[in-house]
C-alpha cells in the first residue's frame, strides 16, 4: 500500500511533509552562528525561524526594540527576536537609513 493509497482510506489523518522535515533537519545541523549569518543574509524562510525560534530560543539574536515591556523578558532575556523586530516599523526604517547611507557612501567611493 502506497502513502497515496493510506491517504485516500483515510483522509483526515495529517501526511506528514516529508520536505519539511528534511529542511528542518539541515537548518538545526548547522551551527548557531551559521544559523544567524543565514539569517541576516535572508535565506530563511519565515517558517524555518519561526522553528528555529521554538527549538533554541536562547540561540536567536534579540535586539531591544525599547518598548521596555515585552513578552520575551519573562523567558529570561529581554528584547525581541531580531528577526521579528525586524519588520516594526522603526527598526525597518533605521535599517534603510543605514542601507541609504552604505550606498551614498560606495558611489562616493
Amino acid at each position: 500500500m502506497t502513502d497515496d493509497t493510506f491517504h485516500d482510506l483515510f483522509p483526515a489523518f495529517p501526511r506528514i511533509d516529508r520536505e519539511w522535515e528534511a529542511r528542518k533537519q539541515r537548518l538545526m545541523a548547522l551551527t548557531a552562528d551559521e544559523r544567524v549569518a543565514a539569517m541576516r543574509a535572508g535565506r530563511l524562510s519565515y517558517r524555518e525561524l519561526a522553528h528555529w525560534s521554538a527549538v533554541r530560543p536562547d540561540e536567536v539574536p534579540r535586539i531591544s526594540t525599547g518598548s521596555g515591556s515585552t513578552p520575551c523578558a519573562s523567558i529570561g532575556s529581554g528584547g525581541e527576536f531580531e528577526w521579528v523586530a525586524a519588520f516594526t516599523p522603526e527598526i525597518a526604517e533605521a535599517r534603510a537609513d543605514v542601507a541609504a547611507q552604505a550606498a551614498n557612501n560606495a558611489r562616493a567611493s
